[in-house]
């Protein structure tokens, strides 16, 4: 990978202290070892902002990326290596499971739910279709020191599933109260689909 992206995706925070800095750049480099960051950057610009966005809300919820270290966090929505481009139909790097990925690389103990495939990754996985009512009821309750969904209503698997807004509304309902039980007494949700504002109904 190039020095400029892993520049790039470090100092989008100049506030952020060396040990971050350093923390972040290994991380950064190992998913580029792991999964060709670099090249599918070059290919899809968007995925480093993407990066950026996780990387800002894992700081905001812990205080920093050394406070993501050891927490167990559920990843709703995670992305796979099945997903495809609603525009194109063709595979895209934009919705891979990015966010678990950075997480095991930053010390956490990360768990993701998608209902595409994630066959091969190496942090706890579940194919869930998110959909049905109760689906995530296999979790166990205030097991979670954070939570985030923010993928959930923009997956193209997700979009062509359920449609209609209705859907969207029974579902957002459904993962609010999934998350209150999971969380732990401290956890937090690091980013909701709720809109911005409003507490978990």
């Amino acid at each position: 990978m190039k020095d400029a992206v892993v520049d790039r995706l470090v100092s989008q925070a100049t506030s952020r202290a060396p040990a971050e800095r350093a923390r972040l750049a290994r991380a950064i480099r190992a998913l580029d070892q792991l999964y060709e960051l670099g090249r599918k950057i070059a290919s899809e610009p968007e995925l480093a902002s993407i990066l950026e966005e996780f990387t800002g809300r894992l700081e905001r919820a812990f205080g920093s990326l050394e406070g993501v270290r050891g927490k167990r966090i559920l990843d709703i929505a995670a992305g796979s290596n099945s997903s495809r481009s609603p525009t194109t139909g063709k595979r895209t790097a934009l919705f891979e499971p990015w966010f678990a990925r950075l997480l095991l690389e930053l010390g956490a103990e990360a768990v993701a739910v998608d209902v595409g495939d994630l066959d091969g990754e190496p942090f706890e996985h579940h194919r869930v279709d998110l959909g049905r009512p109760g689906a995530l009821d296999f979790l166990p309750a205030a097991s979670f020191d954070g939570v985030q969904d923010s993928r959930l209503f923009g997956s193209p698997e997700f979009r062509k599933a359920y449609p209609r807004k209705r859907d969207h509304e029974r579902v957002k309902a459904e993962i609010a109260r999934q998350e209150r039980r999971v969380l732990k007494p401290r956890g937090v949700v690091i980013h909701s689909d709720n809109p911005p504002g409003k507490s978990l109904p």
